[in-house]
C-alpha cells in the first residue's frame, strides 16, 4: 500500500502572498475565504487581531509537538494571526498556486509505476 499525504497549507511560501502569518482565520485562510466563500466571511468590521495565548508547556509552542487547542480559550475570536491585509485577490493568486501544485502531484501519483519510486 501507498500513502501519501500533504499539508497543502505549507508547500508555499506563505511570504510569496501573505504580510502576516498565522494559525487559523489569519490573512491566508481568511482571504482564500474571501476569494472561494466571501459569504461566510464576516464583515471587516468584526475581524480581531489574532492574538493569542501560548501554551503553558513550552514544547507545545514549538513546530514539533502539537496537541489539539480549546480555541475559544486561546483567543478572543478563535482566530490565531492577523487577518487584516486579507483579500479575495491574494486568495485567487494563493489558490491558484496551491491548485496547480497539487494537481501536479496528482498527475505524477497517478502516472506512476509505484512498484519504482526511487531514483
Amino acid at each position: 500500500m501507498f500513502v501519501c499525504f500533504t499539508d497543502w497549507f505549507r508547500m508555499l511560501d506563505r511570504e510569496d502572498f501573505f504580510v502576516h502569518d498565522g494559525d487559523h482565520a489569519e490573512e491566508m485562510e481568511t482571504s482564500l475565504l474571501l476569494h472561494l466563500q466571501p459569504e461566510l466571511v464576516l464583515d471587516r468590521a468584526h475581524w480581531g487581531d489574532g492574538r493569542a495565548k501560548r501554551w503553558r508547556i513550552d514544547a507545545l509552542n514549538e513546530p514539533w509537538a502539537w496537541a489539539e487547542r480549546q480555541w475559544s480559550q486561546v483567543s478572543a475570536d478563535t482566530g490565531i494571526g492577523d487577518p487584516s491585509e486579507a483579500s479575495a485577490e491574494k486568495g485567487a493568486r494563493f489558490f491558484r498556486a496551491v491548485t496547480e501544485r497539487m494537481g501536479t502531484l496528482m498527475y505524477e501519483l497517478a502516472v506512476a509505476d509505484l512498484q519504482d519510486l526511487y531514483e
